[in-house]
């Protein structure tokens, strides 16, 4: 191990930790983020999808109240939709928008949607008023054990199946020296005997 000059590592499960949390709260139309993110919680809490997972946990580490929602329905492929404390409340996929002819131009959406993370819509009562976006977290220790070898002159990349908008996002947030997305399992021993 003295000579290695390089250290490739897979995405999933290893440099992060392979499920869905929420890396961003965007607040629209006079509404702050915790109050976007507790709107969104009280629906997701009754939902068992990742994505809901992922907000409700968020909600809890931030504080933001999520009183039980009413009248609860999922949206089939789109999202949910039910009654908090009086309030219509949506929690849709982009698709959902467009269907619907609404719109949440706003460039700090788009950019998070470059980078390849999954993006959701609050709506209360028809009006958007915020965005959450999720991806795969990153573990706390990845940071640490690639400074560490960074240290030691080691190289650090990245070896993923995952788009390249992902790929890109957690090799730049890491600092990666270099990183291979969209790459096939059966593709992967390959690609590690071209960086040899």
């Amino acid at each position: 191990a003295r000579e290695l000059d390089a250290v490739v590592f897979d995405k999933t499960g290893t440099l992060t930790e392979g499920r869905f949390g929420v890396t961003d709260v965007v607040s629209l139309d006079g509404h702050n983020e915790t109050e976007v993110l507790g709107l969104a919680a009280a629906l997701e809490s009754r939902s068992e999808h990742p994505i809901a997972a992922g907000i409700v946990r968020a909600a809890a580490e931030r504080g933001a109240r999520h009183p039980a929602p009413t009248d609860f329905t999922a949206i089939p492929g789109k999202g949910a939709r039910g009654v908090v404390e009086g309030v219509e409340v949506k929690v849709v996929s982009p698709g959902f928008l467009r269907e619907q002819g609404l719109s949440a131009t706003d460039p700090r959406i788009a950019r998070l949607a470059e980078q390849g993370k999954t993006v959701v819509y609050v709506l209360a009562d028809g009006q958007v008023v915020g965005a959450i976006a999720l991806a795969d977290i990153i573990r706390a220790e990845s940071r640490d054990a690639l400074k560490r070898l960074k240290k030691m002159g080691i190289q650090a990349m990245m070896l993923t199946g995952d788009s390249r908008a992902v790929a890109h996002w957690v090799a730049s947030e890491l600092e990666l020296d270099d990183y291979f997305a969209e790459v096939l399992p059966d593709q992967k021993a390959a690609k590690i005997r071209e960086v040899k």
